[in-house]
């Protein structure tokens, strides 16, 4: 069960690539990219069209691709520290739904209609692509699946900065996913000053 605990967040992560590149095209379809908007389906983004957003000038947009390269990183840096074969491990159709089987349950499809309700909206998908982050790190920590209820209710004392929390036991994959929550958290405050202008 551990392995598949392991072998699940990779899975978790590439879904949250997903989600935040998903929200770049949606940005970049109501500005720079309007002409596409239509021709690129941003719930199935290749690798070409991704580099379409690398030239959008949407200051949104770009915090949002660091964003994907920080999360980039953390897999990149995942597989390294548990001598993981990425093929491998993203051909594992039950690591898949280990991850599917919770990240699918804190990812709201908001259906904003217009840039800035996506971008009011982008505070609530950094949330729960935190939660996705600590329930991973509940996983690891516990060494079980399906993480008890009581569990979540932790997650805002972390998020609030009230404590820091000790499910990071010096685990390096723990103390990596807090590391990319607390990144993503800088991220959304300089997408919030962004907004705020």
């Amino acid at each position: 069960m551990e392995d598949a605990i392991i072998g699940s967040v990779p899975h978790a992560l590439g879904l949250i690539i997903n989600e935040l590149s998903k929200n770049a095209f949606m940005l970049a379809f109501e500005k720079d990219l309007a002409d596409l908007k239509g021709l690129v389906d941003p719930e199935s983004i290749a690798a070409d069209d991704f580099e379409l957003l690398e030239n959008v000038n949407d200051p949104v947009v770009q915090v949002l691709l660091e964003s994907v390269d920080r999360v980039i990183t953390c897999m990149t840096t995942y597989y390294l520290i548990n001598n993981l074969d990425d093929m491998e491990v993203m051909e594992n159709e039950e690591y898949n739904e280990i991850a599917s089987g919770y990240v699918y349950g804190y990812i709201i499809d908001w259906e904003s209609k217009d840039y800035a309700d996506m971008l009011y909206n982008l505070n609530a998908i950094y949330l729960s692509l935190s939660q996705v982050l600590y329930h991973a790190s509940c996983q690891l920590s516990l060494k079980v699946i399906d993480v008890p209820d009581h569990i979540y209710d932790d997650f805002f004392t972390y998020v609030l900065g009230l404590n820091e929390y000790e499910l990071n036991n010096g685990d390096k994959n723990i103390a990596l996913l807090f590391d990319l929550m607390d990144h993503l958290s800088m991220d959304l405050k300089k997408i919030d000053q962004i907004f705020d202008n």
